[in-house]
């Protein structure tokens, strides 16, 4: 029986796995999403003039940060990953404190179909926290994207995290 039960797990894996596009993830670069970072820099209400020095942490995964400066001093940080969403590859925005707090995030490529990841309320529920203090929080009709939004906003705080003493302050 156990088995049978291994088998079927197996096999439900590698039809998901055929499913899954293979992508060019190289398009997740701080200069392909710049009007999207400026508007979730915008929309988390960070005063500023300009985005500043981009790092990429290839080693990390596609974690990519830039500065986020106003009168020459950084004031926060904006991270550009993806998350996995179904069979497709979604960009996330993140906004980050220099002590590494996630101050906003946004998903800009998500549909129609799931427009509540832009919910405010849910939202809220992460900012301010680090990487240890964030909550696992589902969301009704986006339970995937939710599952994955949770994840890979942990795992940008931590890439910012390690990477953070080679960022300019």
């Amino acid at each position: 029986m156990k088995k049978v039960l291994f088998m079927i797990f197996c096999l439900s894996q590698l039809a998901f796995a055929y499913k899954a596009k293979s992508e060019d993830l190289s398009k997740y670069s701080i200069e392909n999403y710049n009007p999207q970072i400026q508007k979730a820099i915008k929309d988390s209400g960070i005063k500023y003039d300009k985005l500043g020095e981009i790092y990429e942490a290839p080693n990390l995964g596609y974690y990519n940060f830039t500065t986020i400066e106003n009168n020459g001093k950084v004031v926060a940080y904006a991270g550009l990953t993806h998350v996995k969403s179904y069979n497709k590859h979604e960009a996330l925005i993140t906004i980050i404190s220099p002590e590494g707090k996630l101050l906003d995030f946004y998903l800009p490529d998500a549909n129609e179909k799931h427009q509540n990841v832009h919910d405010k309320e849910w939202i809220n529920k992460y900012k301010g926290k680090n990487a240890e203090e964030l909550p696992i929080d589902s969301l009704a009709g986006s339970t995937f994207h939710a599952n994955s939004v949770n994840g890979e906003l942990r795992n940008t705080l931590k890439a910012f995290e390690s990477k953070k003493d080679t960022f300019k302050k």
